[in-house]
């Protein structure tokens, strides 16, 4: 059979972690003639290298290259595209892991839409993906049309003749966003690129030791010297103007103004904070305009303002009030229907300490709060809130093994509620109905237990919330129990914060959490242990 894909891993001392990546690789539903995977061992002083031999000793999809270390994924990349046969080639991290259907769905979409690129759905346990690029799936995008800036990491599928055809390689050596490089060249050059959005491909995981080689503290005269290559490329294959302006807001937010806040931010030492300040705002006098400033969440605006000011304090003052910012959500209505769906209404925003965040109003004008201090040096401009107030929200449930993810269909409408201290507070209500039979591409959720998770986004702040019991007065639904062939799913609330919980289970499958086994009310933990005693019987 002719390669349809070849999965290149670069591989550095990975140790244990490589299990669940070789795991998901062998695990692939795609036939193992019609795929191989090159893994190219950059100079690994561990017990890899034998063990990888070994692997390829008994899988002949599998391929070993050894090569004296490079200092960087770039180079090993490069290698396995060299010695890449398939028609398609995909990057995976040797700490990472695949879907077990990843290879041959993202395979099927490519050549049903004749794709350059394919964009499968991420999942992050407890690392960042991207989140709104995979609401929905898209047979064709641009980024005029979707936000593929959010996804500049090189976890996808990729035409190996459209690579050749236009000499598509990573930058090697020991330097940063080199897949930002050859990701952002690939979408500016690709005709057809795809997305596919309901089922997860690719799954992030951080390290326990935390060395995954994306959260090693940057050193920023470097970094900045990459990123200025990364944006040169946006700017050389855009004229000036909107589209451009557009594409480098994402810079703006995510790479300079994102490393400006939050716990992280006020744990760096000072003089390291000065050093990547200086930087930031050396990148952003050469590349990032008056008119790309326009584009920003008022927060956002607010850090550019104080930016431009050279307010490095003011900035860890801002960054101190923004890890006040929470997300909250409560239950209003949550019944399960007798078709087994469950329907639910919530309200949910973003606070500031107990309080619900606000903007205050000055005659006509809605302006982002800000602390006392700092309000005193930005021009009312910086903190400008557009009219009318918007925002997003959703839901999604989340498995406790993996952190994957499915959005549950809702409408959503926001609400501004005028306080008598002259401030507006924004509150999104969210309904919504989904039947864990089916809400997994038309499939039962997977065994595990799953969260249901408010995230919220507005004004330039972000961030997501279980959701808890209802309130007063509110509606709430019973545990239930609904069975699906051999799995049964059970609804409850957990203890100790009575947060909303499903566990999808059946033969084989086993709870370990035994503490939230003795919590569940009204019937659920007989129905599983009579499950459970089933599933011995079954496997004797």
């Amino acid at each position: 059979m002719p390669v349809k894909v070849s999965v290149v891993v670069p591989v550095y001392d990975p140790g244990p972690y490589i299990d669940r990546c070789i795991r998901s690789i062998l695990g692939q539903s795609l036939p193992d003639d019609e795929f191989e995977t090159i893994f190219v061992d950059d100079g690994s002083t561990d017990a890899t290298p034998r063990r990888l031999d070994a692997l390829a000793a008994k899988h002949p999809q599998i391929r070993i290259i050894h090569q004296a270390n490079s200092g960087w994924p770039g180079k090993p990349r490069n290698v396995g595209i060299d010695a890449a046969r398939g028609e398609y080639v995909f990057f995976l991290d040797h700490d990472d892991a695949l879907g077990r259907e990843a290879l041959e769905r993202m395979y099927a979409m490519a050549v049903r839409n004749g794709s350059d690129i394919v964009i499968g759905k991420m999942a992050g346990h407890y690392r960042g993906v991207p989140k709104h690029l995979f609401l929905a799936s898209r047979d064709r995008v641009t980024m005029a049309d979707a936000p593929l800036l959010d996804a500049l990491t090189p976890h996808k599928l990729f035409r190996r003749a459209f690579i050749e055809e236009h000499g598509l390689r990573f930058p090697e050596g020991r330097r940063r966003l080199e897949d930002h490089v050859f990701v952002v060249k690939a979408y500016f050059l690709a005709e057809v690129i795809s997305v596919l959005a309901d089922y997860i491909c690719y799954y992030h995981y951080r390290r326990e030791d935390r060395a995954n080689a994306g959260l090693r503290r940057l050193e920023p005269a470097g970094y900045y010297g990459n990123l200025r290559e990364v944006i040169g490329i946006v700017e050389a294959n855009t004229a000036p103007g909107r589209f451009r302006e557009s594409l480098l807001e994402r810079f703006a937010r995510a790479e300079l103004l994102g490393r400006l806040r939050g716990r992280v931010f006020i744990d760096y030492p000072e003089d390291y904070r000065r050093d990547l300040f200086a930087e930031i705002r050396a990148v952003i006098d050469e590349h990032i305009g008056p008119r790309v400033d326009e584009l920003l969440e008022p927060a956002h605006r607010a850090q550019m303002a104080l930016l431009h000011a050279g307010r490095l304090d003011l900035l860890v003052t801002l960054a101190q009030a923004e890890r006040q910012v929470s997300a909250f959500a409560r239950i209003v209505r949550l019944e399960w229907i007798p078709d087994g769906t469950l329907s639910l209404t919530i309200e949910a925003g973003l606070r500031v300490g107990r309080e619900p965040l606000g903007v205050e109003r000055h005659g006509d004008r809605l302006l982002l709060r800000v602390p006392d201090e700092v309000a005193a040096v930005l021009p009312d401009d910086a903190r400008l809130v557009g009219a009318p107030l918007s925002g997003r929200a959703r839901l999604v449930i989340r498995r406790h093994d993996d952190s994957a993810e499915l959005v549950v269909p809702t409408s959503l409408e926001l609400r501004v509620e005028s306080g008598n201290d002259g401030c507006d507070r924004l509150t999104f209500v969210l309904k919504g109905a989904f039947d864990p039979r089916t809400i997994a591409g038309g499939e039962s959720l997977w065994p595990g237990v799953w969260d249901v998770i408010a995230m919220v986004d507005s004004l330039g702040y972000a961030a997501e919330t279980r959701l808890g019991i209802p309130i007063e007065g509110g509606h709430a639904a019973r545990s239930a129990v609904l069975q699906v062939g051999a799995l049964r799913i059970h609804s409850y609330w957990s203890r100790p914060k009575r947060h909303l919980t499903i566990e999808v289970g059946g033969p084989g499958y086993y709870r370990r959490d035994r503490q939230v086994v003795r919590t569940l009310r009204h019937g659920a933990g007989r129905v599983i242990r009579r499950a459970r005693r089933e599933a011995m019987r079954l496997r004797r």
